[in-house]
């Protein structure tokens, strides 16, 4: 899959802003009200392991997938965030069930913030780690991804409900 170039540019655009200009509240806010809507969306899909067609993702398919790459990043953010350094890559295990996706997600995202303000927020800037789409991100655009993914799928998730 690839991305139309003035969708890059767009969002490429947004994340550097967001993560230059928004305090780590402003963007742990903004995160958290992204995941809010995640979470509202995916628990409003009727058949969640039904495919809308044969090459589309099911909804549990789509919550899968966003909570599993956020909790991927969010490790990576607060690694970077703290140290300085990428952490060691990990196996993510996720449970089966919506609410425990849900809830898994909500445990990590809730972790990282409560992590994050620990970190000070100009620190490690220079560090970066490419994302497939929008290039080499620091971890503060990372951060600004994270409601970027969740804005993403929730749009998916509300057209599986309209379906």
């Amino acid at each position: 899959m690839s991305l139309p170039p003035e969708t890059v540019e767009r969002v490429l655009s947004y994340l550097r802003k967001r993560g230059a200009e928004d305090s780590v509240e402003e963007a742990v806010a903004r995160v958290r009200l992204a995941a809010d809507d995640l979470h509202a969306a995916a628990r409003g899909v009727a058949g969640f392991d039904q495919r809308p067609r044969p090459d589309e993702w099911s909804a549990h398919e789509c919550l899968a997938h966003a909570v599993e790459w956020n909790l991927r990043n969010a490790r990576e953010i607060l690694y970077v965030a703290l140290s300085g350094e990428l952490p060691p890559d990990e196996a993510v295990v996720l449970p089966a069930e919506r609410d425990a996706l849900i809830r898994t997600h909500d445990e990590a995202i809730e972790s990282l913030f409560a992590h994050l303000r620990e970190a000070a927020p100009e620190a490690f800037l220079q560090i970066t780690w490419p994302h497939p789409f929008f290039g080499a991100l620091n971890w503060r655009e990372w951060l600004a991804f994270l409601e970027v993914h969740c804005r993403d799928h929730t749009g998916q998730l509300r057209a599986m409900q309209r379906a």
